[in-house]
């Protein structure tokens, strides 16, 4: 992010700053996601679950740095710099645990996009604040999910029923 004298630059450096913060988080997110899953389906066998939230929440988050990547710095000819990401081994002893561990987190991702913005529209960055919108508007959908899964494993418990009516309470990828 090191500019030449004379050269224009289109993005500030605190918003550039914390694009590649939110695009690292993404991956870190996919990562620590499909272990999740990983864990619900092996471990407590509730396949319908661990599919859903792989496909529909943690297959998300790359197309989420990629959108973020191009929309917010390739577009201004800023390239995208990608970071390691840690091994993913935490470890659950309930499904519960895990969905609970989910809403927190999507949550928390949520707050970080919404830092994301505050810091483009502080910066007079506002071509990258108005496309930061629309990927908070976007992931305010994974957000509402998150919840209901919340909300739906403390009404139904550890029981195996949670995994056989998901689809009942799976709002993703269903048109309004």
């Amino acid at each position: 992010m090191d500019y030449k004298e004379g050269e224009r630059m289109i993005v500030s450096e605190a918003t550039q700053k914390a694009l590649t913060e939110i695009i690292g988080q993404c991956f870190r997110e996919n990562r620590y996601l499909d272990r999740m899953v990983s864990i619900i389906g092996v471990k407590f066998a509730y396949n319908t679950t661990a599919d859903l939230i792989h496909h529909g929440i943690a297959h998300y988050f790359p197309a989420l740095a990629d959108t973020i990547g191009e929309k917010c710095l390739e577009r201004y000819n800023i390239p995208v710099y990608y970071e390691a990401t840690p091994s993913g081994g935490q470890d659950y002893s309930s499904v519960k645990e895990a969905i609970d561990d989910l809403e927190e987190r999507m949550i928390d991702f949520q707050s970080a996009l919404m830092g994301v913005c505050k810091i483009a529209q502080d910066n007079g960055d506002l071509h990258v604040y108005v496309d930061m919108l629309d990927v908070l508007e976007d992931f305010n959908e994974i957000v509402e999910q998150a919840i209901l899964l919340g909300d739906k494993i403390a009404i139904y418990g550890d029981k195996p029923n949670f995994d056989r009516h998901i689809t009942s309470f799976w709002i993703l990828g269903k048109e309004d």
